[in-house]
């Protein structure tokens, strides 16, 4: 391994060399977009001058990745570590799709501000600092960057009401979710007198004060909003709905990465010995999730707000994989972040082909007789479906399998018993939009007309639906890596490959 010495000023810029190099790019695409903002070409400069920055912080990520990067001490802030890593490449990967699946989008639904594409250079340097963060500082910070730009962008589109309108509601309760996190940073910082989650770690070795265990709650409320968890979920609904299409895939992957990449770290490294504590309420909050989410979503008619309510249940999911507090737990978070976000951002990617120029919504009626039209695009979105349902031969049937298998080794029933159950529930909502894409006639000669791909939109959704496949059959070696990657959080825990 190749030691950094993150105390001189060189190391502790190369430990967040990813994100600066980010941030100067940004930088550059906002001092473009002032001097070229007339039209959609000007717009299509600015996204692939932003999606160049991103794949040069990518290769960042990488690089140090290879180089198996590493500083040895606990007073640091930022992590070094292949969870790191492995969480910040799922980030820009991400970040460059949702840029890509823009490009015709903003041109379609006129929406040709200059300032889109900063924003998600800025958003996605919030989320790398989470991933990155071992302070609870840090964490603080690159949470407020990131979601300050995604206030903005959730109201981008400044032709309908619901759009302002999904922007004030994710403001206010982003604003009080914020409030509750820094309330117990504040708290645990006045029991431990410390805010590095090694170092707090250290100091409640012996037992954790009230004054820190309320501390820790006030943290999960944080964090429950947003992740979306039940009863923090509220404002999904509205918010995915308003906002532009490539957002809504950008926020429902991105953003719910990088807090469950934070809230592990948190929980694994920093409260690992109140574990006691914090298992029975993320136990509790995730049956909750994976329950309403799931049963809420068979009432949705819109497409939109059925997949919202589809990302609530997945945060339940989510959070059973991080109740272990485990090696192979925390492997199991990293594994099933990758498969939903692949499948749920091809999936917006395909909803944002298929809206109409000025729609509103794309109701599940809207997408009969799909198939006969534009095969490729419904079985790609079928595809899609049955990774989110847990099919079989899919990417998300083996994420299920071993969140489960990872519950299972702590010897919990009640959490896998859950996810079986919300799986099941979830054949109610997905099924139909199949049946209608195949089976049911096109209301009307004309009706998917307008159904369009960009050749960026087409490649990433046909290298998910790939992905989907090949990791539903052959899921060993990606799994090892992710809890390779997990271990570095508990390197004292014993962790069993998969054969």
């Amino acid at each position: 391994m190749n030691a950094l010495d993150t105390t001189t000023p060189i190391g502790a810029t190369l430990a967040l060399l990813p994100e600066l190099l980010l941030t100067g790019w940004s930088l550059v695409v906002l001092l473009v977009v002032a001097w070229r903002h007339e039209g959609e070409r000007d717009s299509r400069f600015a996204g692939w001058l932003s999606f160049a920055g991103i794949l040069l912080s990518l290769a960042a990520v990488l690089g140090m990745w290879h180089g198996d990067w590493h500083s040895e001490g606990i007073a640091h802030m930022v992590a070094l570590d292949s969870f790191r890593y492995a969480s910040a490449t799922l980030i820009l990967l991400l970040a460059g799709a949702s840029t890509l699946l823009s490009l015709r989008y903003l041109g379609r639904q006129r929406l040709l501000a200059p300032e889109y594409y900063p924003l998600i250079l800025f958003a996605t340097i919030g989320m790398l600092v989470m991933a990155a963060a071992t302070d609870l500082i840090l964490i603080f910070l690159g949470l407020e960057v990131m979601s300050v730009a995604v206030y903005v962008l959730s109201g981008f589109d400044r032709y309908r009401r619901s759009s302002a309108e999904a922007a004030l509601k994710y403001f206010l309760i982003g604003a009080f979710a914020s409030s509750f996190l820094l309330y117990g940073i504040a708290l645990i910082w006045g029991a431990t007198g410390q805010t590095n989650l090694s170092l707090i770690a250290a100091q409640l070795a012996g037992g954790a004060p009230t004054m820190a265990s309320l501390g820790l709650g006030l943290l999960l409320i944080g964090f429950g909003f947003k992740v979306s968890a039940v009863p923090f979920h509220m404002w999904a609904p509205d918010v995915y709905d308003g906002a532009p299409t490539p957002v809504t895939g950008f926020m429902a992957t991105g953003v719910k990465a990088a807090a469950f990449v934070a809230l592990v770290r948190v929980l694994d490294q920093g409260f690992i010995a109140q574990a006691h504590q914090w298992q029975p309420v993320i136990g509790v909050l995730a049956v909750a999730t994976i329950l309403v989410g799931n049963i809420t979503a068979l009432a949705q008619e819109s497409l939109k707000r059925m997949l919202a309510y589809s990302s609530v249940a997945h945060a339940g999911y989510l959070l059973v994989a991080a109740w272990p507090g485990t090696a192979f737990g925390s492997g199991a978070v990293l594994f099933y972040l990758a498969a939903y976000c692949v499948t749920t951002l091809a999936s917006f990617g395909i909803l944002a082909a298929i809206e109409h120029v000025g729609s509103r919504t794309v109701l599940i009626d809207d997408l009969e007789g799909l198939f006969s039209k534009r095969p490729w695009g419904a079985t790609s979105l079928a595809v899609c479906l049955l990774s989110l349902l847990g099919f079989p031969g899919t990417f998300g049937f083996v994420g299920k399998w071993y969140i489960i298998s990872s519950v299972l080794r702590e010897g919990s029933w009640i959490l896998p018993v859950a996810v079986a159950v919300g799986s099941l529930i979830s054949i109610g909502y997905y099924l139909p939009v199949i049946t209608a894409m195949t089976f049911k006639p096109e209301r009307t000669i004309d009706a998917h007309r307008q159904v369009a791909f960009s050749r960026a939109g087409k490649a990433i959704v046909a290298m998910a639906v790939l992905l989907i496949l090949l990791f539903g059959v052959w899921p060993t070696a990606l799994l090892n890596s992710a809890v390779r990657s997990a271990r570095t959080l508990a390197p004292q825990a014993v962790v069993t490959e998969v054969p």
